[in-house]
């Protein structure tokens, strides 16, 4: 049986294609797992998927989206159906929005994904579908039933992460620098946040799991950087003792160097200690915002603006880079409580840093406040949700009550022009240098990409007012 998974992308980005996607490596590596050798054939591709689907010949089509893609993936899906392959979807889009499924989507997968696809591919090899009275007893799927959309129960979380096979990695892009999950859910309840929904319970693989896959991706890749995406890598404290003892015991840190995500406030003295010994060199931090009134509405009252700067003075006393993100654009955010946050950013020592417009995502609490008021819908342009606020700022779905699209465009261009200049000065000091040509190569390549696209609009546009019709509906374009 042949599977072609398709990743729906955005691959002019790079931030989209800066690493593959994991979540398809652990699904592939768990139909790896459940069936026997050479029984399943596996693809997984980002792009030109009508020519893989035509080289390639696969039995099913596997696509994962967020929702920002969705519409790309709804397209992807209908050229699959077009060449008569049955289409599963999955990914946090599908998962909080499961009335988002198409016809041309045989089943979506909700949540974690790995015991419910193997269960959807042992079907079809039993039956060649996706249907009959076997697939309602799969748990955590939505499909059509003589056009009724159903949802069976959700799938109850997998407790044990140690017994997920580590991701099909030979099926993936993997470079020097390379990323790990080491564990599943948040116990936070971030406003803008869709993990706690998605991942459902907070779970940790152990340390000795994460160093045999710190050792494969060591000696099999040659990965010299790992950066840890975990929402709370370091939520678990004496899971942390743990794998620094089991990196210092394997002689490993000669040959490796780590990047990881944390929430402030729990940064303190040992864990920094902690993260300089396995040779941390920087953690990334939600910090969100300088202002107290706009920190509690977006993260709930268990941090605060001085957790935050504790948090950066702590990791730059040890020799570790603190990154940050900044969240713009609440409801009841004026222009004053934003300037707060700038000046956050210019009088704590922060080495790189981001700056977002806040974007309702469907399975978080601000996509409710955003539907109650009129500003998103079950069915829309999902591209107006793209995260990077600059490529669709016109478009852009705007919460502010109290500020303008143009106010708030303005401001957000002061934070990127301090971003710019801060990135810039500090990214020659750290490790993540090695990263930047090819980083900056497919940025400039977005960007020659996104001028041409205003080019050609401003030219039709020009031709169309000047001829009173469309002119591009003459030249085949």
């Amino acid at each position: 049986m042949k599977i072609l998974f398709v990743n729906a992308i955005d691959t002019a980005s790079e931030v989209e294609t800066r690493y593959s996607n994991l979540g398809l490596g652990y699904l592939a590596a768990s139909l790896r797992n459940a069936f026997a050798k050479n029984a399943v054939t596996l693809k997984i591709v980002e792009d030109h998927v009508a020519g893989h689907l035509r080289d390639f010949s696969p039995d099913i089509v596997g696509i994962t989206s967020v929702t920002q893609n969705f519409d790309l993936a709804r397209r992807y899906a209908k050229t699959a159906k077009e060449h008569g392959v049955p289409v599963i979807v999955g990914g946090v889009h599908i998962s909080s929005m499961p009335h988002s499924l198409t016809p041309d989507m045989d089943v979506g997968c909700m949540g974690e994904g790995e015991q419910t696809l193997v269960e959807l591919v042992r079907l079809f090899a039993d039956t060649g579908r996706f249907s009959g009275p076997e697939r309602a007893k799969i748990h955590g799927i939505v499909y059509f039933d003589r056009q009724e959309l159903k949802i069976t129960p959700p799938r109850a979380p997998i407790q044990d992460l140690d017994t997920i096979a580590m991701p099909a990695r030979d099926l993936l892009k993997i470079g020097r620098h390379a990323y790990m999950f080491t564990s599943r859910g948040c116990p936070y309840d971030c406003i803008f946040c869709a993990s706690t929904q998605f991942w459902n319970q907070l779970r940790f693989f152990s340390a000795e799991y994460i160093l045999r896959e710190i050792e494969v991706l060591v000696n099999e890749y040659q990965v010299r950087t790992i950066s840890f995406f975990d929402d709370l890598f370091i939520g678990n404290l004496p899971r942390l003792r743990r794998i620094v003892e089991l990196l210092e015991g394997k002689d490993l840190l000669k040959k490796i160097t780590f990047t990881c995500s944390a929430r402030a406030n729990l940064i303190n003295e040992e864990v920094a200690v902690l993260l300089r010994r396995m040779r941390v060199f920087s953690v990334g931090m939600g910090l969100e915002s300088g202002s107290d009134e706009t920190l509690k509405y977006l993260k709930g009252h268990n941090i605060s603006v001085k957790d935050n700067e504790r948090a950066v003075a702590v990791l730059k006393r040890h020799k570790i880079a603190a990154n940050a993100s900044f969240v713009i654009g609440s409801p009841h955010e004026t222009k004053e409580e934003i300037l707060k946050t700038y000046a956050f950013i210019k009088n704590n020592p922060l080495s790189l840093f981001d700056t977002y417009v806040l974007t309702p995502y469907p399975g978080t609490a601000i996509w409710e406040y955003a539907k109650a008021k009129g500003l998103v819908a079950d069915n829309m342009d999902w591209s107006r949700l793209n995260v990077n606020f600059n490529v669709n700022a016109e478009a852009a779905v705007i919460l502010s009550e109290v500020l303008s699209r143009r106010e708030l465009v303005v401001l957000y261009q002061r934070f990127e022009r301090l971003r710019l200049f801060t990135n810039l000065k500090n990214v020659w000091s750290t490790p993540q240098l090695r990263d930047l040509p090819g980083m900056a190569l497919k940025v400039l390549a977005a960007g020659l990409r996104d001028l041409i696209k205003k080019m050609f609009a401003i030219l039709f546009r020009g031709r169309k007012n000047s001829h009173g019709k469309n002119a591009g509906s003459h030249s085949g374009l």
